[in-house]
């Protein structure tokens, strides 16, 4: 493979010399080349069309195929996570928030700032239940 690498890296330097040091050979590539860009063009873009259109069809197709094996192994697997689930304890005592100051809201003394000592309602067990969903 190295021998290749060096006969490649050989004939390039030596196509490369030929474009810069030979007219004709510089008209006839610019004349391959130029002419027929629009026809390389299309052919490029229809490949990697056609290679992206392959590509999303196979991972479709994947997909689905793991979709139907997850649907098939999920009702086995749902018992035992909704177990795991129960046993994990909740934070929902912890939600209450005690007083800040031991006067009343409805008494508050004139020379200190106004604090509200209205306590925070706990979250319901219903929207934690939906964000673990």
């Amino acid at each position: 493979m190295i021998i290749e690498a060096i006969v490649i890296a050989f004939f390039s330097f030596w196509l490369a010399n030929e474009y810069v040091y030979n007219v004709f050979f510089r008209i006839y590539v610019n004349s391959i080349f130029v002419e027929h860009f629009t026809t390389y063009t299309i052919a490029l873009g229809l490949g990697i069309g056609l290679a992206g259109t392959a590509a999303a069809a196979t991972l479709y197709k994947n997909l689905r195929e793991a979709k139907v094996r997850l649907e098939s192994v999920a009702p086995k697997i749902r018992g035992s996570v909704e177990k795991m689930l129960a046993s994990v304890p909740t934070l929902e005592a912890q939600g209450v928030v005690p007083p800040i100051s031991s006067v009343p809201a409805s008494q508050s003394s004139p020379g200190a700032a106004t604090t509200s000592g209205a306590l925070v309602p706990p979250e319901s067990t219903q929207r934690h239940a939906e964000e673990k969903k």
